[in-house]
């Protein structure tokens, strides 16, 4: 063979492979597409076998641009709950379910969007955590379910009533509820001992003040419209009326003992610092009520710093269904006729076993 035709030959043999390569990707890159097309569009377990079902991996949420939830986990988790509403008999109770039915389907949907905002949220702490350097070993979960395996029973009866209540292993129970558990509570933790340190001292100091101020004859409704942080400030820290049972028990003692016009010293709760002035009383249906002013300084909440923190994620929903709301950062449905069905349907929990929480 000359050396022309050889070269030539050469050439071929690379056009023929890299064809091939090209041609592959092309189909690989096409089947990728078109199944997540029908996933995406047609996620169902009446359409989709089941193994393949729970462990779809294309995304259902993205978090940060590197994290996400997979459709998998969020069908297998929805199945679960599904499985608990039917596992149980609520008709002692006088509640019903049936997922059967287009309003059962649609009850169903609603619970599907409750559980993929839990699960974002659960997201969330673990990627905050860890960006403070706070990691929940494997070895720190089982010991957690091995210490409530030996408060609350056998650990072979717990392992049944988990797969007869939610088709879970004790691997799934340690993942889906101890893990993100355990992480809470250590970022709630590291909050208190971090920045929540810092504004619960600064919000105690602001109390002390204000009740100097006011021991020195400044007007309490003034002081609360200037300084109070409470949502009442506005209106010189005005709350209403309350029965002594609706007044938070930290609290409650001091405040009830207050005679009319009387104010209080800084008061602690957990939601923060409070000076309360009782305005009036009076008895309504034989039970005495108290019109109550408070100034307020709250506390750190873990609730409302991690809301806080969730609306400063990037979160893309790719789920047909759903849309991501930055303001109120929460999944909310596309379909303005499920909202109004969810919000109606809300309203009538009490008679549907499958709109409650568990």
């Amino acid at each position: 063979m000359t050396k022309n035709k050889k070269n030539e030959s050469e050439a071929e043999k690379k056009i023929k492979i890299s064809t091939l390569f090209y041609g592959t990707a092309i189909f690989i890159l096409l089947a990728f597409l078109f199944s997540a097309i029908f996933v995406y569009r047609l996620n169902s377990p009446n359409k989709i076998p089941g193994y393949i079902y729970n462990h779809i991996f294309y995304p259902a949420v993205i978090m940060d641009g590197t994290e996400f939830i997979s459709i998998g986990s969020v069908n297998q988790n929805l199945l679960s709950i599904k499985k608990f509403y039917e596992s149980q008999d609520f008709s002692s109770l006088g509640l019903r379910f049936d997922f059967t039915t287009d309003d059962g389907k649609r009850r169903l949907k609603i619970r599907e969007k409750e559980l993929i905002n839990k699960m974002i949220e659960d997201r969330a702490i673990e990627i905050l955590a860890k960006e403070r350097g706070i990691k929940v070993s494997k070895k720190t979960v089982s010991d957690n379910v091995d210490r409530k395996m030996d408060e609350y029973g056998n650990r072979d009866t717990i392992g049944e009533n988990l797969k007869n209540l939610y088709g879970w292993t004790i691997g799934d129970f340690e993942e889906k509820i101890v893990k993100p558990s355990l992480y809470k509570d250590e970022l709630e933790k590291w909050l208190m001992e971090n920045d929540g340190k810092g504004k619960n001292e600064k919000s105690q100091q602001n109390a002390n003040d204000a009740k100097k101020r006011l021991e020195k004859g400044e007007n309490f409704d003034e002081v609360a419209k200037a300084i109070s942080e409470g949502g009442t400030s506005e209106t010189g820290g005005k709350l209403g009326w309350f029965k002594a049972d609706q007044i938070s028990e930290e609290i409650r003692k001091d405040v009830i003992a207050l005679k009319k016009d009387e104010i209080s010293d800084v008061l602690e709760s957990k939601l923060g610092y409070h000076i309360i002035r009782i305005d009036d009383t009076k008895e309504v249906d034989g039970a005495k009520i108290y019109d109550v002013n408070q100034i307020f300084f709250p506390k750190t909440s873990f609730a409302t710093w991690l809301d806080t923190q969730i609306k400063a994620m990037n979160v893309w929903i790719l789920l047909v269904d759903y849309k991501w709301n930055e303001k109120t950062g929460a999944v909310e449905f596309k379909d303005e006729e499920m909202e109004r069905f969810e919000v109606e349907s809300l309203n009538k929990a009490q008679k549907d076993a499958s709109l409650l929480t568990f």
